[in-house]
């Protein structure tokens, strides 16, 4: 926190949004955010789309634009940021309200970084345990996908170096950093995310394809490899 006067003000959070055609659900999803941003900073980083995107994600936030590939986007979002925080997320998720400061309260308690709790927008049964793993993934082996958010203090972000340039699983490596450098933790509000990738895929077959890719990666297979079973690779 920065005083001024003798005063503390308190931090600001850049929300940093990487995007590659989204345009079917990117108006949804910063419409939602839009409120819980307040004096918050939102930052867009486009790799080269072909739709609305850029003119929809412009009416919400700052639009970047850089080479494609999701660790080169968030790491052009984290270079222009101005806050003291960083938030990063999917374009197909939204939070619940108080969200943004609950990363402030977590990061002011000690906590290094960490990501929320997830909810699935989607009413089918086989949803539930998807969200459990989820949540046991980042409360008890510490990592955390961009669809968990990924928060943490900037100058914590330019200890750990940025996000790794690999076709794959960046999320993977960073929280590898995170874990490194302190304690991190899983908070709520809820994040949501879009069911629209196990509706278009199903839900059985998209999930144990993610949890094949995961288990394929800790037996330290090639990202090169393991980016060719991913069928959504920014």
């Amino acid at each position: 926190m920065v005083r001024k006067s003798g005063l503390q003000t308190p931090p600001t959070i850049s929300v940093i949004i990487p995007i590659l055609n989204e345009a079917k659900i990117l108006g949804k999803t910063l419409s939602r955010l839009q409120p819980e941003l307040g004096p918050h900073e939102l930052i867009i980083v486009d790799g080269g789309s072909s739709d609305d995107s850029v003119c929809i994600a412009a009416q919400y936030g700052k639009v970047l634009t850089s080479a494609r590939g999701r660790a080169k986007q968030l790491n052009a979002g984290a270079a222009a940021a101005t806050g003291d925080i960083l938030l990063f997320l999917h374009a197909d998720v939204w939070l619940e309200t108080g969200a943004l400061a609950a990363v402030e309260t977590a990061l002011s308690a000690g906590y290094i970084g960490g990501g929320f709790r997830q909810k699935i927008d989607g009413k089918c049964i086989l949803y539930r345990p998807i969200e459990i793993a989820a949540n046991i993934r980042g409360k008890y082996l510490k990592v955390f996908y961009g669809d968990s958010g990924i928060f943490l203090a900037r100058a914590t972000f330019e200890k750990i170096g940025g996000f790794p340039d690999v076709p794959i699983l960046e999320e993977m490596e960073f929280s590898k950093g995170l874990r490194k450098l302190g304690k991190t933790t899983l908070i709520g509000p809820h994040i949501h995310l879009s069911a629209r990738r196990w509706e278009a895929k199903g839900i059985l077959r998209t999930t144990v394809n993610n949890w094949l890719i995961t288990f394929l990666y800790f037996l330290k297979f090639s990202p090169r490899l393991l980016a060719k079973l991913y069928r959504h690779i920014r």
